[in-house]
């Protein structure tokens, strides 16, 4: 009998930079992660609709509420629905917490970052149990120094 090996996340990441986006996929390649890249949501969605996908990575500037209608467009597919998103800002406002967990956040992430937190937030939400947790509490605003807990 063959011993079929477990495939490697698949993590969709929507960034406008192509050098940023060059780089998060270089990190999470040389980690073992399989990436599907695109410079906008709407090649994001296209991908969602023909692929599945274990994480969405999604960019923005400033818009918050912008971000949160792109990630449920990317999560609308119903494979999709229950993907955790990883949002990466260019800055941080409180007041985006609850509009990014509606939309399926569980972290935020401002630039500039260390690559390290990137990975180490990428594998938290790979392993959060986001719907069990979501059921049994409600969520919990965690601050960190470099990362904001959205869920």
């Amino acid at each position: 009998m063959e011993n079929q090996a477990v495939k490697p996340p698949m993590v969709l990441i929507v960034e406008s930079d192509p050098l940023l986006l060059t780089g998060l996929s270089a990190i999470l390649d040389q980690k073992g992660y399989r990436c599907f890249l695109a410079r906008d949501v709407a090649v994001g969605k296209k991908a969602t609709q023909a692929m599945a996908f274990d994480l969405i990575v999604l960019s923005f500037a400033s818009d918050a509420l912008q971000a949160a209608k792109d990630a449920c467009e990317l999560r609308g597919e119903i494979e999709s629905r229950d993907l955790p998103v990883l949002f990466l800002a260019d800055a941080f406002e409180p007041a985006w917490i609850e509009p990014l967990n509606l939309a399926g956040g569980v972290y935020c992430l401002p630039k500039p970052f260390d690559p390290e937190i990137f990975l180490d937030l990428v594998e938290k939400a790979l392993c959060l149990p986001h719907l069990a947790f979501a059921k049994i509490a409600p969520p919990k605003v965690h601050f960190a120094k470099d990362w904001v807990k959205l869920s």
